[in-house]
């Protein structure tokens, strides 16, 4: 089986930031895909969004920053569909005759066996883990082995290479079989900026209090946006 060509980046994008973009592009060499759907979330299931201005706000910070980028696109599916925002539903629905990858943070996939209908969302999806500052390898492990149940490979051997805790392996690829299905699972150190939108929401509260205005961590197009806006406290009075 070749490699998909295609991967889903959901999240919340609140607002996207040069990290997301770098991983983006880091991706989209490192993996030769063709397509990347972003999702901005709708309504997250485990958690509220910070600060948030509206998911249609972050579609359209998403949409004006990779316009021009071949292959790139955005769905506004969760932000239309109302009510909890589920990963499986918007696989099914942006997907129904390919299995993409998933890009999830290391963060996120902390949690992943809990996520609704994981089962049938594995057999739907390869997955695509990205170390995100903070990660640990026992966290990461502990996530992995929760989900050997389902099929995944338990990996021991992974786990204790120092090159991974190293961060020495840029990519590393496995492949299993589960309810006659194939599946990819990849562990990435893309070696992006380290930038959360916890800190560019931070960094735009203090421009809303007359300080500097956030610097590369932010693309200026998403920046006028937000002035445009008014968005994150942020208006026309804060323009350098």
């Amino acid at each position: 089986m070749s490699l998909p060509r295609t991967a889903l980046f959901g999240g919340a994008f609140n607002p996207v930031h040069e990290g997301h973009l770098a991983l983006a592009r880091f991706l989209t060499q490192r993996l030769s895909l063709k397509r990347i759907v972003f999702v901005p979330t709708g309504r997250p299931p485990h958690r509220s969004l910070a600060g948030d201005p509206g998911c249609l706000h972050r579609q359209r910070m998403l949409e004006r920053v990779i316009r021009d980028q071949d292959g790139w696109e955005v769905s506004d599916f969760e932000c239309r569909s109302g009510g909890v925002s589920y990963t499986l539903r918007t696989v099914e629905a942006l997907f129904p005759d390919e299995k993409p990858w998933l890009i999830l943070g290391a963060d996120a996939f902390e949690g992943f066996s809990s996520w609704f209908g994981v089962e049938t969302l594995l057999d739907r999806v390869h997955l695509l883990i990205v170390a995100r500052p903070g990660w640990t390898v026992g966290a990461v492990r502990t996530a992995c082995r929760q989900l050997v149940p389902f099929g995944l490979p338990d990996l021991p051997s992974f786990w204790e290479s120092p090159d991974w805790e190293n961060e020495r392996l840029a990519l590393s690829l496995f492949r299993t079989k589960a309810n006659g299905e194939e599946r990819v699972l990849a562990f990435v150190h893309a070696g992006t900026p380290d930038i959360s939108s916890t800190t560019v929401r931070e960094s735009l509260g203090d421009w809303s209090r007359g300080g500097n205005p956030p610097g590369n961590i932010l693309p200026a197009m998403v920046k006028s946006y937000i002035v445009e806006k008014g968005l994150y406290g942020v208006s026309f009075r804060n323009r350098p």
